[in-house]
């Protein structure tokens, strides 16, 4: 995943005293870089542009599992491979089914 900030800017911290008396001046710096707001020693909140809010929602991907999953794994490696094998025809098979209610025939000795 891309990082939200450039190497130039760096993410500010504040605890919540100072940013809840510095609202306006945190949310005008939204725009330069992520604002951690911590509270008694732990990180609680960020706050960031909604720019990045929207590419950070863009990125994720609801989970797929089952068929769905199947499908998306298929159509993917039908891409890598050029689109697929439209006009693929295998090679045809001969073969006798059997009677799967047949009697067998054993052998008494």
């Amino acid at each position: 995943m891309q990082s939200l900030q450039t190497p130039s800017l760096r993410t500010r911290r504040l605890g919540v005293a100072e940013a809840k008396s510095k609202l306006s001046e945190v949310l005008r710096e939204a725009a330069k870089g992520p604002t951690i707001i911590h509270s008694r020693g732990r990180d609680v909140v960020v706050v960031l542009a909604i720019e990045d809010y929207e590419r950070l929602i863009a990125e994720q991907q609801p989970p797929v599992s089952g068929g769905a999953m199947f499908l998306q794994r298929v159509e993917a490696a039908r891409q890598r491979h050029g689109g697929g094998v439209s006009n693929f025809e295998p090679a045809r098979l001969d073969f006798a089914p059997s009677d799967p209610f047949a009697r067998k025939r054993t052998r008494r000795r």
